[in-house]
């Protein structure tokens, strides 16, 4: 049975889509398969997908029907979830809350968390990911007590800002560095183990 993780964001820019497509990626890389629902208007993650020059390994817009081992749902940045989300949210075995150290993210996220985690099991499915963080600043060096005043558990590998993530959507993971690379591995695996609990 397939694990099904949905990706949340209270704001757009947030690198949501770019966190399912490439964890995604990852676990391709490693002969595990995904399919990815995407119920964002824009349809970013299913662009991606279509569009790429080549077939992303073991990563495909979701058909029903199909067998995969992770399927991934990307969501409009949403503050007040829509019943779609709420419904997907109860469904899933991850939530994976992402979120920016900027403070006036972090006040949207606790808007997110607020609105959609309204019960405890759904808090206890939830890992917030930071992404976009800039090493070695003030902020960076704040994310354990931010994780705890949203009341989420957080995940302890960060996705840092790197203009290379930006450029993924057009060129695919060949345009992540090793860097780049080890650290989408990194949040794959962590994301993995819990999925084994």
């Amino acid at each position: 049975m397939a694990t099904k993780v949905l990706v949340v964001s209270a704001k757009g820019g947030s690198g949501r889509t770019t966190a399912t497509v490439l964890l995604a990626t990852s676990l391709g890389e490693a002969g595990l398969t995904s399919g990815i629902i995407d119920l964002d208007p824009q349809a970013s993650a299913s662009s991606w997908i279509s569009a790429s020059l080549k077939p992303i390994p073991g990563v495909e817009v979701f058909e029903k029907g199909r067998d995969y081992d992770f399927i991934w749902t990307d969501t409009q940045p949403l503050v007040d979830p829509s019943p779609e989300t709420r419904k997907a949210a109860s469904a899933a075995n991850i939530i994976l809350l992402i979120g920016s150290d900027s403070p006036l993210d972090l006040h949207a996220t606790n808007m997110t968390v607020k609105n959609l985690l309204t019960t405890p099991a759904l808090k206890k499915k939830t890992h917030l990911l930071f992404t976009r963080v800039l090493k070695n600043t003030g902020l960076s060096k704040q994310l354990d007590g931010n994780a705890k005043l949203l009341g989420v558990q957080r995940l302890k590998p960060v996705i840092h800002f790197k203009n290379c993530y930006r450029e993924a959507a057009i060129m695919g993971w060949s345009a992540l560095n090793r860097a780049a690379k080890d650290e989408i591995r990194n949040v794959a695996m962590v994301l993995l183990a819990k999925t084994s609990k």
